[in-house]
């Protein structure tokens, strides 16, 4: 049972890496990051830029914890889901903004 739990973490790494390495290969080489981090206008949106570094430390932390115990999902900490719908509060707000600002002019 040892066996198919280590053999199970390894697969669970070694696929995740490997989308991670695909996804960044794909990015790099035929698609471009204009619109992950611009805002309409062109300039860098740091509501974008923010939501971006969370959501990817969010998935790091929650992966980490799993690996640590695959035996279930550990539950999100509380502070983790309120700081995630802050993040959003703030992208959505720059969002609204952005889009009455458009409506405006």
């Amino acid at each position: 049972m040892e066996l198919l739990l280590k053999t199970a973490r390894w697969e669970l790494f070694i696929l995740i890496t490997s989308f991670g390495v695909v996804t960044l290969w794909r990015l790099f080489t035929s698609a471009d990051f204009t619109g992950l981090l611009r805002a309409s206008d062109g300039t860098l949106s740091p509501a974008r830029f923010q939501m971006l570094v969370l959501t990817v430390l969010t998935a790091l932390q929650y992966l980490l914890a799993t690996m640590q115990d695959p035996s279930h999902l550990p539950t999100p900490p509380t502070s983790l889901v309120a700081v995630m719908g802050g993040s959003q509060l703030v992208y959505l707000g720059a969002k609204a903004r952005d889009l009455l600002g458009f409506m405006r002019k």
